[in-house]
Parts: C-alpha cells; sequence; structure tokens
C-alpha cells in the first residue's frame, strides 16, 4: 500500500509507525497502519489519493498535516483528532 501510494503522490514522511501512543485497538499496533505527512504534494490529495486506493481502508488527516492510513476496514474518515465526536464517514466501497 505505501509503494503505490509514494508512486501516486511522491515522497512522504513517516511520522509514526507501530511506536508510540495510539488510540486503543489502533491499527498501528498491529503494523496495519502509519502516518505520514506528504512532502511533493497537500495532505488534502494525499488523502484523496489513499481513498482512491483498493488496499486502504481506514484514512484521516490531522490538522497539522500529517496523513492517517491503514490497510483495516473501510469504515470512517476523518479530518482532526481521531477521538473527537465528529466523525464523517465516506461512501467507498465496502472490502468485504
Amino acid at each position: 500500500m505505501i509503494r503505490e501510494l509514494v508512486a501516486k503522490i511522491g515522497p512522504i514522511q513517516i511520522t509514526s509507525t507501530c511506536g508510540g501512543r495510539h488510540a486503543r485497538r489502533s491499527q498501528h499496533y498491529s503494523g496495519n497502519a502509519v502516518d505520514f505527512r506528504p512532502m511533493a504534494t497537500s495532505a488534502r490529495k494525499a488523502v484523496a489519493v489513499a481513498k482512491a486506493l483498493e488496499s486502504t481502508g481506514g484514512v484521516g488527516s490531522y490538522p497539522n498535516g500529517v496523513v492517517h492510513v491503514d490497510v483495516g476496514d473501510r469504515e470512517i474518515s476523518w479530518f482532526g483528532h481521531k477521538r473527537a465526536r465528529t466523525r464523517l464517514a465516506y461512501a467507498g466501497r465496502s472490502r468485504r
């Protein structure tokens, strides 16, 4: 998934993988998620490209320009803090 993403948006700076503090039951802890900062495009474009990839599950972005992608279930997309009360579901294809 990361190779495919980088091929489409250019280089990225990975800011978080499986270490650090994440939400309970985060895909990060099982090695299925990465947070990154796109180096050659905007976070908004990186999110749009990530959502279009067949291999991605959850996609989100934070106000500081960091993008989250994982290979879990395709359920929600978010902007801002994942713990915020507002979560925006996006109509993507179901990966079942």
